[in-house]
């Protein structure tokens, strides 16, 4: 057996997939009686999955070593961590920052500068969105404060959007290649098109994160916008937390109980969104991984994958 690492003597050059048939081989191959049939069958078998393709098919999670645990496992804290002092400290950083958000509202360029803020804090890794909405919440009226967070988070994500699809979509589709997970996000992304964008914007996945994504797949800049600016209603939970802070609403039981719907209302919507996702993932994997699988057989065209075809000697 040889390896085929150059044009074979009696094709004279790399057949194409539409010229791989029985009728290729005649009798000048010098091939043995029953040679052609194993040939011509192996030319056209789709390659078995590779073992990260085996364990997104069967569920297997690869095990984590011990630096990965200690590097997940802290970053998980250090989120909870944050998460839960902003929870907890968020009345005194209010009152603490009244000076400032009076200032806010007392001038013209006051709405200005937390649009900017957002805007900024649109690119990952950058957080805290929720907090700014919130600080707005406290500073202005409803609707004017929905309006500010709704505009710097548009502003935002579009910027967000055209820096990644111009900057980073060479390494988006390395990236894609790379990573089975990666991949498998960005075909659901690209194949399941409006729903499947606005359902992510709605779910867990941080917005601006997942704006990365969408920008480097492929998906038409007005889909995107549509989605973006149909999931805004996700941004009053923080900016409606913010208004009942405000020392001219009254603590009533109203008040206090619309708060709780809200919060809830945003929760659930969340939770949905992530379930909903998780279940299109799982459908799409093993066509995901199928076609990965022909990617390889056909190999855009190119012939490297003839290299590893084990001829009978000539």
């Amino acid at each position: 057996m040889s390896t085929l690492h150059a044009p074979h003597p009696v094709y004279g050059g790399y057949p194409s997939n539409s010229e791989l048939s029985l009728s290729t081989f005649d009798d000048s191959s010098k091939l043995k009686d029953g040679q052609q049939l194993g040939y011509a069958r192996e030319i056209s078998r789709t390659p078995s999955p590779t073992q990260e393709e085996f364990n997104l098919l069967h569920g297997i999670k690869p095990e984590r070593t011990t630096q990965q645990k200690i590097k997940l496992y802290a970053i998980i804290a250090i989120v909870i961590g944050i998460a839960v002092l902003i929870s907890v400290e968020t009345k005194n950083i209010v009152h603490g920052l009244k000076p400032a958000t009076d200032w806010l509202r007392d001038h013209s360029v006051g709405p200005l500068i937390p649009i900017a803020i957002i805007i900024v804090l649109s690119f990952p890794p950058l957080f805290g969105q929720e907090l700014v909405a919130t600080l707005v919440g406290v500073t202005w009226d409803l609707p004017e404060a929905f309006a500010i967070v709704a505009a710097g988070t548009v502003i935002g994500e579009v910027a967000n959007f055209f820096t990644f699809k111009y900057a980073c979509s060479a390494r988006g589709a390395k990236l894609e290649l790379k990573s089975v997970d990666y991949g498998l996000l960005a075909s659901i992304v690209r194949n399941g098109g409006f729903w499947v964008i606005l359902v992510i914007r709605y779910s867990a996945v941080p917005p601006h994160f997942a704006t990365t994504v969408f920008s480097t797949v492929g998906i038409s800049f007005w889909v995107f916008l549509a989605a973006a600016i149909l999931s805004l209603p996700k941004q009053l939970v923080p900016v409606y937390i913010g208004h009942v802070m405000q020392p001219s609403v009254e603590d009533d039981g109203t008040s206090k109980i619309v708060e709780n719907v809200v919060l809830v209302a945003g929760i659930v919507v969340t939770i949905v969104a992530y379930l909903w996702i998780k279940k299109q993932l799982k459908a799409a994997i093993p066509d995901y991984v199928y076609k990965r699988r022909k990617a390889r057989q056909v190999g855009g065209g190119a012939p490297p994958h003839y290299a590893e075809i084990n001829l009978p000697a000539v």
